[in-house]
């Protein structure tokens, strides 16, 4: 092997590893990306459930109301 080879070698791996490193460098962003968009869709989730348990809660109280109004008022005895 000549010295030529070995720096022709040499420049080859170097450019690999230059790729491999800018391979990395997007795929960390990218993952770093991901994880802040789960985290919003996960946050978003959450207050959707909330909502949706609290107009529920809300529901159901009234219409309790409505039962204890009737039955105070006098019920089947009317």
């Amino acid at each position: 092997m000549s010295t030529e080879d070995l720096e022709r070698r040499v420049s080859k791996l170097e450019d690999s590893y230059d790729h491999l490193d800018s391979s990395i460098d997007k795929l960390n962003t990218t993952i770093a990306l991901l994880n802040q968009t789960v985290e919003v869709m996960s946050k978003n989730e959450e207050k959707r459930q909330q909502l949706l348990d609290r107009s529920l809660l809300f529901i159901i109280g009234g219409f309790i109301s409505a039962v204890m109004a009737w039955i105070f008022r006098g019920g089947l005895g009317q």
